[in-house]
């Protein structure tokens, strides 16, 4: 019967959907469209060590997850001297990260930090730069 093989083929594709949704996908967005990423960059400094802080933000979405990673360059005087990465969960679509760099051995300075944002892909996000001079 007709009814019986069009009543199992809805069947299936309920199911289909049901195990689909119950995964959890991430939502598809169209090509131009889709959450923007931003990051803001603070410094604080303490003997030796500079904490930089930096704060993600999705706007009009959320952050792809599950984990991005934070590559930060800090330079002295425009002279790269150090490289840190922390990578960290996403639970929401702002989150914020602190990575610890010591002081250069050149000691005072204008000191620039550049976090790149990276999904867990490798793929660039976003970035953002702080500055301190001591």
């Amino acid at each position: 019967m007709r009814t019986g093989r069009s009543a199992t083929l809805l069947l299936g594709l309920f199911v289909g959907l049901s195990v689909i949704a119950a995964l959890g996908v991430s939502p598809a967005y169209a090509k131009g469209t889709g959450p923007t990423y931003s990051c803001t960059v603070s410094v604080t400094y303490t003997t030796n060590l500079f904490y930089v802080k930096t704060t993600v933000t999705a706007s009009g979405g959320y952050l792809p997850g599950p984990s991005e990673t934070n590559s930060v360059k800090a330079f002295i005087n425009g002279v790269l001297y150090n490289t840190q990465s922390s990578t960290y969960t996403i639970a929401s679509n702002v989150v914020s990260t602190t990575v610890t760099i010591p002081v250069s051995s050149n000691g005072s300075g204008s000191y620039t930090f550049q976090s790149a944002i990276l999904s867990s892909k490798g793929v660039q996000l976003t970035s953002c730069t702080g500055t301190y001079t001591l």
